[in-house]
Protein backbone atom coordinates (compact mmCIF):
# COMPACT_ATOMS: atom_id res chain seq x y z
CA UNK A 1 0.00 0.00 0.00
CA UNK A 2 1.34 3.53 -0.72
CA UNK A 3 2.22 6.45 1.22
CA UNK A 4 -0.99 7.76 0.14
CA UNK A 5 -3.26 5.57 0.50
CA UNK A 6 -2.00 4.96 3.80
CA UNK A 7 -2.38 8.83 4.55
CA UNK A 8 -5.90 8.69 3.65
CA UNK A 9 -7.10 5.69 5.41
CA UNK A 10 -7.83 7.55 8.97
CA UNK A 11 -9.72 10.28 6.56
CA UNK A 12 -11.94 7.12 4.79
CA UNK A 13 -12.54 5.54 8.07
CA UNK A 14 -13.75 9.09 9.70
CA UNK A 15 -16.07 9.41 6.74
CA UNK A 16 -17.13 5.94 7.02
CA UNK A 17 -18.36 6.25 10.13
CA UNK A 18 -20.28 9.67 9.60
CA UNK A 19 -22.00 7.96 7.01
CA UNK A 20 -22.83 5.05 9.16
CA UNK A 21 -23.47 7.48 12.09
CA UNK A 22 -26.35 9.20 9.49
CA UNK A 23 -27.85 6.30 8.67
CA UNK A 24 -28.35 4.96 12.20
CA UNK A 25 -29.91 8.23 13.21
CA UNK A 26 -31.96 8.33 10.63
CA UNK A 27 -33.09 5.02 10.92
CA UNK A 28 -33.75 5.46 14.96
CA UNK A 29 -35.80 8.86 13.84
CA UNK A 30 -38.05 6.84 11.86
CA UNK A 31 -42.14 7.73 12.67
CA UNK A 32 -43.61 4.21 13.73
CA UNK A 33 -46.96 3.56 12.09
CA UNK A 34 -50.11 4.73 13.97
CA UNK A 35 -53.30 2.99 13.99
CA UNK A 36 -56.41 2.39 15.83
CA UNK A 37 -57.01 -0.51 18.63
CA UNK A 38 -60.65 -0.12 17.88
CA UNK A 39 -64.18 -2.69 17.95
CA UNK A 40 -66.76 0.46 16.74
CA UNK A 41 -67.09 0.13 13.02
CA UNK A 42 -68.78 3.90 13.15
CA UNK A 43 -65.71 5.08 14.41
CA UNK A 44 -63.77 4.87 10.84
CA UNK A 45 -66.15 6.97 9.36
CA UNK A 46 -65.21 10.14 11.47
CA UNK A 47 -63.18 12.69 9.30
CA UNK A 48 -60.41 12.91 12.19
CA UNK A 49 -59.55 9.45 10.89
CA UNK A 50 -58.36 10.40 7.84
CA UNK A 51 -57.22 13.92 9.17
CA UNK A 52 -54.60 11.56 11.31
CA UNK A 53 -53.46 10.17 8.02
CA UNK A 54 -55.13 6.63 9.79
CA UNK A 55 -53.85 3.58 7.58
CA UNK A 56 -53.89 0.64 10.00
CA UNK A 57 -56.61 -0.64 12.82
CA UNK A 58 -56.78 -4.05 14.86
CA UNK A 59 -59.32 -5.45 15.70
CA UNK A 60 -59.87 -8.36 18.29
CA UNK A 61 -62.40 -10.96 17.59
CA UNK A 62 -62.87 -14.85 18.86
CA UNK A 63 -61.06 -17.22 17.19
CA UNK A 64 -64.65 -19.12 15.97
CA UNK A 65 -65.76 -15.81 14.55
CA UNK A 66 -66.41 -17.43 10.95
CA UNK A 67 -68.40 -19.96 12.16
CA UNK A 68 -71.16 -18.27 14.34
CA UNK A 69 -73.60 -16.28 13.03
CA UNK A 70 -73.49 -13.18 15.48
CA UNK A 71 -69.82 -13.11 15.53
CA UNK A 72 -69.62 -12.95 11.66
CA UNK A 73 -72.18 -10.20 11.71
CA UNK A 74 -69.80 -8.14 13.64
CA UNK A 75 -66.69 -8.84 11.92
CA UNK A 76 -68.14 -8.33 8.59
CA UNK A 77 -69.68 -4.86 9.85
CA UNK A 78 -65.96 -3.99 11.29
CA UNK A 79 -64.13 -5.02 8.17
CA UNK A 80 -66.43 -3.44 6.03
CA UNK A 81 -66.27 0.06 8.09
CA UNK A 82 -62.57 -0.20 7.79
CA UNK A 83 -62.18 -1.47 4.07
CA UNK A 84 -64.42 1.89 2.79
CA UNK A 85 -62.94 4.35 5.50
CA UNK A 86 -59.26 5.83 4.27
CA UNK A 87 -57.78 2.74 2.74
CA UNK A 88 -57.04 1.47 6.26
CA UNK A 89 -55.41 -1.92 6.45
CA UNK A 90 -57.04 -4.57 8.80
CA UNK A 91 -54.99 -6.53 11.74
CA UNK A 92 -57.21 -9.35 13.22
CA UNK A 93 -56.12 -10.81 16.53
CA UNK A 94 -58.32 -13.69 17.51
CA UNK A 95 -59.21 -14.53 21.31
CA UNK A 96 -60.97 -17.01 23.45
CA UNK A 97 -64.64 -17.49 21.99
CA UNK A 98 -67.38 -15.46 23.70
CA UNK A 99 -68.89 -17.05 26.84
CA UNK A 100 -66.02 -19.56 26.95
CA UNK A 101 -62.83 -19.72 28.63
CA UNK A 102 -61.47 -22.97 26.77
CA UNK A 103 -58.98 -23.31 24.36
CA UNK A 104 -59.31 -24.85 20.98
CA UNK A 105 -58.12 -28.28 19.95
CA UNK A 106 -55.16 -27.18 17.26
CA UNK A 107 -57.79 -28.93 14.20
CA UNK A 108 -60.51 -26.70 15.36
CA UNK A 109 -58.40 -23.71 15.54
CA UNK A 110 -57.55 -24.38 11.86
CA UNK A 111 -61.32 -25.08 10.62
CA UNK A 112 -62.26 -21.46 11.99
CA UNK A 113 -59.46 -19.82 10.64
CA UNK A 114 -59.92 -21.38 7.17
CA UNK A 115 -63.38 -20.66 7.25
CA UNK A 116 -62.44 -16.64 8.25
CA UNK A 117 -60.01 -16.87 5.25
CA UNK A 118 -63.07 -17.79 2.83
CA UNK A 119 -65.10 -14.67 3.75
CA UNK A 120 -62.45 -12.53 4.46
CA UNK A 121 -59.60 -13.37 1.44
CA UNK A 122 -58.62 -9.88 1.69
CA UNK A 123 -57.44 -9.75 5.22
CA UNK A 124 -53.47 -10.89 5.40
CA UNK A 125 -52.55 -9.50 8.77
CA UNK A 126 -53.01 -11.78 12.05
CA UNK A 127 -51.82 -12.10 15.62
CA UNK A 128 -53.00 -16.21 17.42
CA UNK A 129 -54.36 -14.92 19.91
CA UNK A 130 -54.71 -11.87 22.37
CA UNK A 131 -52.35 -10.78 25.77
CA UNK A 132 -51.92 -14.65 25.33
CA UNK A 133 -49.52 -14.57 28.41
CA UNK A 134 -52.47 -13.27 30.77
CA UNK A 135 -53.63 -15.33 33.34
CA UNK A 136 -56.62 -15.16 32.22
CA UNK A 137 -56.06 -16.15 29.10
CA UNK A 138 -56.39 -20.63 28.28
CA UNK A 139 -53.15 -20.54 26.65
CA UNK A 140 -51.23 -18.61 29.22
CA UNK A 141 -49.55 -21.71 30.57
CA UNK A 142 -49.19 -23.34 27.09
CA UNK A 143 -46.58 -21.06 25.00
CA UNK A 144 -46.52 -24.16 22.96
CA UNK A 145 -50.17 -24.47 21.88
CA UNK A 146 -49.71 -20.64 21.35
CA UNK A 147 -46.84 -21.55 18.33
CA UNK A 148 -49.19 -24.17 17.37
CA UNK A 149 -51.84 -21.84 16.22
CA UNK A 150 -49.25 -19.84 15.21
CA UNK A 151 -47.67 -22.10 12.95
CA UNK A 152 -51.42 -23.23 11.18
CA UNK A 153 -51.99 -19.45 10.67
CA UNK A 154 -48.62 -19.29 8.86
CA UNK A 155 -48.71 -22.78 6.57
CA UNK A 156 -52.45 -21.81 5.46
CA UNK A 157 -52.16 -17.96 4.65
CA UNK A 158 -49.08 -17.82 2.34
CA UNK A 159 -48.30 -14.03 1.83
CA UNK A 160 -49.85 -12.92 5.09
CA UNK A 161 -48.36 -11.14 7.57
CA UNK A 162 -48.81 -13.78 10.59
CA UNK A 163 -46.95 -12.66 13.66
CA UNK A 164 -46.54 -14.16 17.39
CA UNK A 165 -49.04 -13.53 19.66
CA UNK A 166 -49.78 -10.49 21.69
CA UNK A 167 -48.24 -9.96 25.00
CA UNK A 168 -48.98 -8.03 27.81
CA UNK A 169 -46.55 -6.37 29.83
CA UNK A 170 -48.27 -6.32 33.30
CA UNK A 171 -47.32 -10.15 33.47
CA UNK A 172 -43.85 -10.35 34.52
CA UNK A 173 -43.62 -13.34 32.46
CA UNK A 174 -43.98 -12.43 28.98
CA UNK A 175 -40.22 -12.69 28.37
CA UNK A 176 -40.70 -16.84 29.69
CA UNK A 177 -43.36 -17.09 27.49
CA UNK A 178 -41.93 -15.34 24.32
CA UNK A 179 -38.79 -17.29 24.93
CA UNK A 180 -40.67 -20.91 24.93
CA UNK A 181 -42.78 -19.63 22.13
CA UNK A 182 -40.50 -19.18 19.55
CA UNK A 183 -38.40 -22.90 20.45
CA UNK A 184 -41.77 -24.20 18.96
CA UNK A 185 -42.40 -21.74 16.23
CA UNK A 186 -41.52 -22.14 12.61
CA UNK A 187 -40.47 -20.09 11.04
CA UNK A 188 -39.64 -17.38 13.48
CA UNK A 189 -41.68 -14.49 13.66
CA UNK A 190 -40.78 -11.18 11.87
CA UNK A 191 -43.16 -9.18 14.58
CA UNK A 192 -43.86 -8.98 18.13
CA UNK A 193 -47.13 -7.38 19.08
CA UNK A 194 -46.78 -5.82 22.58
CA UNK A 195 -49.28 -4.04 24.63
CA UNK A 196 -46.89 -2.08 26.86
CA UNK A 197 -49.77 -0.56 29.27
CA UNK A 198 -48.07 -0.85 32.71
CA UNK A 199 -44.91 0.85 31.20
CA UNK A 200 -46.66 3.69 30.16
CA UNK A 201 -48.74 4.15 33.24
CA UNK A 202 -45.24 4.39 35.27
CA UNK A 203 -43.22 6.29 32.54
CA UNK A 204 -40.92 3.18 32.54
CA UNK A 205 -39.85 1.33 29.55
CA UNK A 206 -37.85 -0.93 31.37
CA UNK A 207 -40.45 -3.89 30.20
CA UNK A 208 -40.44 -2.46 26.69
CA UNK A 209 -36.44 -2.95 26.54
CA UNK A 210 -36.54 -6.09 28.11
CA UNK A 211 -38.79 -7.50 25.29
CA UNK A 212 -37.00 -5.56 22.54
CA UNK A 213 -33.28 -7.61 24.28
CA UNK A 214 -35.57 -11.22 24.23
CA UNK A 215 -36.83 -11.34 20.78
CA UNK A 216 -35.73 -10.45 16.79
CA UNK A 217 -37.81 -8.73 14.65
CA UNK A 218 -40.42 -5.84 14.57
CA UNK A 219 -42.49 -4.99 17.76
CA UNK A 220 -45.61 -3.74 17.26
CA UNK A 221 -47.50 -1.93 20.19
CA UNK A 222 -50.89 -3.58 19.38
CA UNK A 223 -52.92 -1.88 22.41
CA UNK A 224 -51.95 0.92 24.43
CA UNK A 225 -53.30 4.01 25.19
CA UNK A 226 -53.80 6.78 27.89
CA UNK A 227 -57.19 5.72 30.68
CA UNK A 228 -59.50 8.25 31.11
CA UNK A 229 -61.33 6.04 33.67
CA UNK A 230 -62.08 2.51 34.22
CA UNK A 231 -63.83 -0.11 36.78
CA UNK A 232 -61.57 -2.54 39.03
CA UNK A 233 -64.00 -5.21 41.01
CA UNK A 234 -67.12 -2.27 40.47
CA UNK A 235 -65.22 0.83 41.98
CA UNK A 236 -64.81 3.38 39.21
CA UNK A 237 -61.29 4.87 39.18
CA UNK A 238 -60.82 7.90 37.51
CA UNK A 239 -57.72 9.78 36.49
CA UNK A 240 -58.62 12.39 33.67
CA UNK A 241 -58.16 13.57 30.16
CA UNK A 242 -55.07 15.08 31.06
CA UNK A 243 -53.43 12.23 32.30
CA UNK A 244 -54.32 10.67 29.03
CA UNK A 245 -52.32 13.05 27.10
CA UNK A 246 -49.07 12.47 29.36
CA UNK A 247 -49.63 9.01 28.88
CA UNK A 248 -50.05 9.93 25.06
CA UNK A 249 -46.45 11.45 25.13
CA UNK A 250 -45.49 8.21 27.21
CA UNK A 251 -46.34 5.97 24.37
CA UNK A 252 -44.35 7.79 21.29
CA UNK A 253 -41.39 8.61 23.31
CA UNK A 254 -41.36 4.96 24.03
CA UNK A 255 -41.92 4.15 20.73
CA UNK A 256 -38.83 5.68 19.83
CA UNK A 257 -36.13 3.40 22.09
CA UNK A 258 -35.64 1.35 18.76
CA UNK A 259 -36.43 0.96 14.96
CA UNK A 260 -37.56 -1.97 15.39
CA UNK A 261 -40.70 -0.81 16.99
CA UNK A 262 -42.49 0.08 13.95
CA UNK A 263 -46.31 0.40 14.83
CA UNK A 264 -48.73 1.95 17.35
CA UNK A 265 -52.44 0.81 17.60
CA UNK A 266 -53.91 2.91 19.87
CA UNK A 267 -56.89 2.16 21.95
CA UNK A 268 -59.40 3.58 21.93
CA UNK A 269 -61.25 6.10 19.64
CA UNK A 270 -64.85 7.43 21.38
CA UNK A 271 -65.51 7.07 25.07
CA UNK A 272 -68.07 4.36 26.03
CA UNK A 273 -69.89 7.05 28.55
CA UNK A 274 -69.45 9.97 31.03
CA UNK A 275 -69.16 9.33 34.58
CA UNK A 276 -72.77 8.77 36.03
CA UNK A 277 -73.54 8.12 32.14
CA UNK A 278 -71.96 4.93 31.46
CA UNK A 279 -73.18 1.79 30.43
CA UNK A 280 -73.13 -1.11 32.49
CA UNK A 281 -71.09 -3.08 30.97
CA UNK A 282 -68.66 -0.21 30.13
CA UNK A 283 -65.19 -1.31 32.28
CA UNK A 284 -62.73 1.03 30.41
CA UNK A 285 -62.03 4.93 28.75
CA UNK A 286 -59.02 5.81 26.88
CA UNK A 287 -61.15 7.45 24.01
CA UNK A 288 -59.57 10.30 22.40
CA UNK A 289 -62.66 11.88 21.96
CA UNK A 290 -65.13 11.53 24.31
CA UNK A 291 -68.49 10.47 24.27
CA UNK A 292 -69.91 13.31 22.63
CA UNK A 293 -67.64 13.44 20.05
CA UNK A 294 -65.25 16.09 21.49
CA UNK A 295 -61.71 15.92 21.25
CA UNK A 296 -59.81 15.12 24.27
CA UNK A 297 -56.15 16.62 24.89
CA UNK A 298 -54.98 13.15 24.01
CA UNK A 299 -55.97 13.71 20.91
CA UNK A 300 -54.27 16.99 20.19
CA UNK A 301 -51.25 15.15 21.96
CA UNK A 302 -51.22 12.34 18.84
CA UNK A 303 -51.90 15.36 16.46
CA UNK A 304 -48.71 17.03 17.49
CA UNK A 305 -46.72 13.76 17.27
CA UNK A 306 -47.77 12.88 13.82
CA UNK A 307 -47.56 16.41 12.87
CA UNK A 308 -50.91 16.66 11.49
CA UNK A 309 -53.87 18.66 12.20
CA UNK A 310 -57.05 17.45 13.14
CA UNK A 311 -60.11 20.02 13.47
CA UNK A 312 -61.56 20.65 16.75
CA UNK A 313 -58.10 20.67 19.09
CA UNK A 314 -56.28 23.07 20.44
CA UNK A 315 -52.95 22.88 22.06
CA UNK A 316 -53.24 22.24 26.16
CA UNK A 317 -50.62 22.84 28.45
CA UNK A 318 -50.09 19.20 31.10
Amino acid sequence: MGIAARLNRPLALLVCLLCAGLAGAATASAQPRFGLSDYEPRNFSDPRVGELGIHLARDVVPWNAALRKSDRAEVTAWLTAVKHAHQITPFITFEHALNSSRAPSPGQYLHAFLAFRKLFPWVREFSPWDEANHASQPIARNPHLGALYYNLLAAHCPGCTVTAPDLLDSDANFERWALEFAHYAHPYPKVWPFNPYSSVSVDDPARIEQMLQAVRGQIWFSEVGGVVWWKFRGRLIYHGPAYAARIAHFIFDFAALSPRITRIYYYHWRSPGVPGHMPRKARWDSGLIDAYGRARPALWVVAQRLHRHVQGTIPKVF
